[in-house]
């Protein structure tokens, strides 16, 4: 294995780590600065609301998210596939939002290279837990006391 190729993969894992971490600096270092994000199944509602975004509107849209959360750990790979250019990740997700709605969610994540940096990376969701998961967020905003 090639120190580029090795380092793709030790790239892909580190953007898990540095989630859990809350390192978004770190994170960004990792990304290219063409980098381009989708969450998909396309049919569910992104948290921004935008189908695809950069590199900047990516780790914004982490951090932000992660705010919402008391806990929210992204578990270590269940499954790994590592090829030319490319790091496929299956892992899942453990946490509770400030509101106490479960978030344990799965994901299949492929990591797109150029050279070291990640230069696309898809997301694809759990689509019923998301969809659910959306519902009871907008249930615990909606019967919150007004302050």
């Amino acid at each position: 294995m090639s120190d580029t190729h090795s380092k793709q993969l030790k790239n892909a894992h580190a953007v898990l780590e540095y989630v859990n971490t809350r390192n978004w600096d770190a994170l960004a270092e990792l990304l290219s600065p063409e980098f381009t994000h989708q969450i998909l199944p396309s049919s569910i509602p992104s948290h921004d609301g935008k189908e695809t975004r950069g590199k900047e509107e990516f780790v914004g849209l982490v951090s932000t998210f992660s705010t919402n959360f008391e806990k929210l750990t992204l578990l270590p790979p269940i499954d790994v596939i590592h090829g030319k250019d490319a790091v496929v990740i299956h892992f899942k997700s453990d946490g509770v939002t400030k509101s106490g709605v479960k978030f344990n969610n799965e994901y299949i994540a492929t990591f797109h290279f150029d050279g070291e940096k990640i230069v696309r990376l898809k997301e694809f969701v759990d689509s019923k837990h998301t969809t659910e998961f959306l519902g009871a967020i907008a249930f615990a905003s909606s019967t919150e006391p007004s302050k």
